[in-house]
């Protein structure tokens, strides 16, 4: 699933929304004060936030779903959606309240909500789900923080490269290993082809902007920060960050021999994803979910754009800069309970029927393109789509630190090398600086 979004409707998630689905009943469980998903609860009703509920796609899940709930729980339900965005800001600053019971995230949320007290350990009853052991050490790793479980897992994937086989094959090109390689294909590609070559998310305040930087940072180190005593200590040198600056911000965006679009500086990927899947763009980091994107008002035509997934869509590891290594995010998505539910027993029901096999298995597709549970075989029918196995066999889970003020000093250090406001070793020198002085923060 999209890191920075998993539905595919770009003008419904760029605004809070004004649709929730409520599991069995076909009113508005709970939605008062005029926005949906935010009621009080008082009725007994159960709210669960989650990024994919205004997906079409998620409509026979959403089915299977209401009537599992409604076999085994008196309450009703609302499943409501959000961008991760907003609902991150909106459980930092209203969480205490007890909305909602229970919620989805992206992994750099998990750690911030629980030194925020936000989030229950669930280890025991967890530990005693049926299911608990099919789940594949990487994805059970990312959910626990000193000995505790606050969540389960229900998707996982890698950042890949993804690229146009027909355009690498016209030109005699092969998948770039190194960032000195990928400019020469991109490169080549710019002064053969109509096509943008390479496109990665800027945006400020992008989830996947940052899950695209550390993918990176994960070529040299297994983690940005590692525990030493009481502490957290930075791996990443001066150097380094330097390097990748240099090499996939701006190398692409700001040299003399620039190979992005300036108009999607500063994007997210809202831009990202489509371009590549309307044909406008020829590389992209992206995960498994593009899979499956083939359908929406983001795309153009829905048959040329399943012609590309399926016979013109090659996948390899992510390119990495000098003094690295093949290495990516890890990315796994946690659903948790939250700490001040009024019924936190029945949130953890939402969030174990929700992880369940049986549930994943209702699930679209891309959920089961690389599955975290050995129940749930792949759903990568196509041979060229396969790689992503092995990207996801090299990524690596995010440290449990407060991953919010890090993000911030990294976007800002970002757009000012992609608008060309600073050079990318100084960039990455005075990232440095500002990491270094978080290790007491995080």
């Amino acid at each position: 699933m999209c890191a920075d979004s998993t539905a595919r409707d770009i003008d419904r998630r760029s605004v809070l929304r004004g649709i929730a689905v409520t599991a069995g009943a076909a009113s508005f469980a709970g939605c008062t004060g005029g926005i949906p998903g935010t009621g009080s609860g008082d009725d007994g009703e159960l709210l669960f936030w989650a990024s994919p509920f205004d997906d079409e796609v998620w409509d026979p899940w959403k089915e299977w779903f209401q009537n599992q709930w409604q076999e085994n729980h008196d309450s009703p339900i609302t499943l409501s959606p959000f961008t991760y965005e907003d609902m991150r800001q909106k459980f930092l600053s209203g969480g205490r309240q007890g909305r909602p019971d229970a919620i989805e995230g992206v992994l750099e949320n998990l750690s911030e909500y629980i030194k925020a007290d936000l989030v229950e350990p669930i280890t025991e009853q967890a530990e005693g789900l049926k299911f608990s052991d099919g789940y594949i050490d990487g994805a059970w790793d990312a959910m626990t923080y000193q000995g505790e479980v606050y969540g389960l897992p229900y998707v996982g994937n890698g950042r890949a490269l993804i690229y146009r086989k027909d355009i690498f094959e016209r030109n005699n090109l092969q998948p770039p290993k190194t960032a000195k390689e990928f400019h020469e294909v991109a490169r080549t590609i710019k002064q053969n082809e109509d096509i943008t070559p390479f496109n990665n998310c800027t945006k400020k305040g992008g989830v996947r902007a940052f899950q695209e930087w550390i993918s990176h940072v994960f070529q040299y180190h297994d983690n940005l920060y590692t525990r030493e005593g009481d502490s957290w200590k930075l791996q990443a040198s001066p150097d380094t960050l330097g390097k990748i600056f240099k090499a996939f911000y701006y190398e692409p965006w700001a040299s003399d021999d620039a190979f992005c679009n300036p108009d999607n500086r500063g994007q997210g990927y809202q831009a990202n994803d489509p371009g590549y899947l309307n044909g406008n763009i020829a590389m992209i980091e992206c995960g498994t979910w593009l899979m499956g994107w083939t359908s929406g008002q983001e795309i153009n035509n829905e048959n040329q754009t399943t012609k590309l997934l399926e016979e013109n869509t090659g996948v390899a590891q992510l390119p990495y800069a000098k003094g690295g290594s093949v290495g990516t995010y890890l990315e796994v998505k946690p659903v948790m309970v939250n700490k001040h539910s009024n019924n936190k027993e029945q949130a953890f029901d939402i969030i174990s029927t929700f992880c369940s096999p049986e549930s994943m298995k209702q699930m679209p597709r891309d959920v089961r393109l690389t599955p975290v549970h050995k129940d749930l075989s792949s759903k990568l029918e196509v041979d060229a789509w396969k790689p992503f196995t092995e990207v996801m066999n090299v990524g690596k889970p995010l440290a449990k630190i407060t991953w919010g003020p890090v993000m911030d000093e990294y976007y800002d250090e970002m757009q000012e090398v992609v608008y060309g406001q600073k050079k990318p070793m100084k960039a990455g020198a005075d990232l440095h600086s500002r990491l270094k002085d978080l290790e007491t923060e995080v």
